[in-house]
């Protein structure tokens, strides 16, 4: 049953980050559909960020605020004063760097209001005295939560699951044909394209042991990968060891695209290779899905999350070796990898619609909201 808004829901966001990532993606996902079931919401960002404008055709309040220097000092008066002005009833922060300044805010407010820590990477802020300042956290999979469970046990139980969801109006299937992609690259529609986005620490480099057995199988195969091209090492490590094993030439680069081309990208790759093992959930991956794209992923970190049992998209336990057996199963077999086109969108739409994840946050919000609402009344 779809979830109504009955009483006001006042929520400040808090993100200091000065680029547009996935979780500054997350929230232009969130924030405007949380705004249309009826929620007031504000962003704390800081001045000349994409936050900053990135609403601006949104109903949500963008208070652009300094952090640097000793105006980062009377950002906890200005921030507690939003809070006061505001009637916000709950501080929501996505990265761990900005708890002191939220928690020293809302302190200064003088209001009880609680502190939402939502965590989208692997690797969330290793503070038990920061960890225990919030009074709920909610993450993006089972993985993070072990994760944190792990580190501290006292989380165990009390950490919400809830999953990233897409824009399936943007993220469909469409015809397989020579796109913008293989346009741009001169590659007609028969040469297999497999591709892996995300920058180049998320393990690329283990793959090219699959891509040396995918080639003496398939020879005219193409390895695409989409991420940023700045120098790192990372990049040059992947280089030597792509030259070292021969297989250069089958290897094509292109820098970060645009959200709005994404599909675009989708379309015309046929296979989706996620090699990252401490992956938070991997919301490319339900993006390749959604649009029919066969998914091939090593059996760790959040992906898990997403492909756990999808008739779509395959986990890999056995490393590269098994990596390249399940992709040249997909690209040989034309009826199991139309079925697996098929089934991919029917998945996500099923399990990873935003319509979905803004619904579980809203209610998520609304129990906070009243539960604290009962404490401040007891007291």
């Amino acid at each position: 049953m779809a979830f109504t808004l009955h009483a006001p829901m006042n929520i400040l966001f808090i993100n200091n980050f000065r680029y547009r990532g996935g979780g500054e993606e997350f929230l232009m996902e969130l924030l405007p559909g949380l705004a249309k079931m009826g929620a007031t919401i504000g962003i704390v960002c800081r001045p000349d960020t994409p936050l900053a404008s990135m609403f601006q055709n949104h109903p949500v309040k963008v208070y652009p605020i300094e952090k640097s220097g000793i105006k980062g000092i009377s950002s906890f008066f200005e921030i507690a004063a939003i809070i006061r002005h505001g009637k916000y009833e709950i501080v929501s922060i996505q990265r761990g760097h900005d708890i002191v300044q939220a928690w020293i805010a809302t302190l200064l407010s003088g209001v009880p209001l609680p502190l939402v820590y939502t965590v989208h990477i692997a690797d969330f802020i290793k503070s038990q005295f920061l960890l225990n300042r919030l009074h709920n956290i909610v993450t993006i999979s089972q993985y993070i939560v072990k994760r944190m469970e792990a580190f501290q046990p006292t989380l165990t139980g009390k950490i919400k699951v809830i999953h990233h969801g897409i824009d399936l109006d943007a993220f469909k299937p469409l015809p397989r044909m020579p796109g913008y992609i293989r346009n741009l690259f001169g590659l007609s529609s028969d040469i297999p394209l497999l591709s892996t986005s995300g920058s180049m620490w998320k393990n690329q480099i283990e793959f090219l042991d699959a891509l040396v057995e995918i080639r003496k199988a398939i020879p005219s195969v193409r390895y695409l990968l989409l991420t940023p091209l700045a120098d790192m090492p990372q990049l040059r490590e992947f280089k030597n060891r792509a030259a070292a094993l021969g297989v250069t030439d089958s290897i094509l680069w292109l820098d970060a695209l645009p959200k709005g081309d994404m599909p675009a990208y989708y379309a015309d790759i046929d296979v989706a290779v996620s090699t990252f093992r401490n992956e938070g959930f991997g919301i490319w991956v339900i993006e390749a899905l959604a649009m029919g794209t066969p998914v091939v992923a090593f059996d760790e970190g959040g992906v898990r999350d997403a492909l756990e049992g999808c008739p779509a998209g395959f986990l890999v336990s056995d490393g590269a070796h098994g990596m390249a057996k399940e992709i040249i199963k997909i690209l040989r077999n034309k009826e199991l990898r139309n079925m697996m086109s098929i089934a991919g969108p029917r998945w996500v739409a099923e399990r990873f619609s935003r319509d979905r994840m803004i619904e579980e946050y809203l209610r998520f919000f609304a129990d906070i909201i009243k539960n604290n609402s009962n404490s401040t009344e007891k007291d």
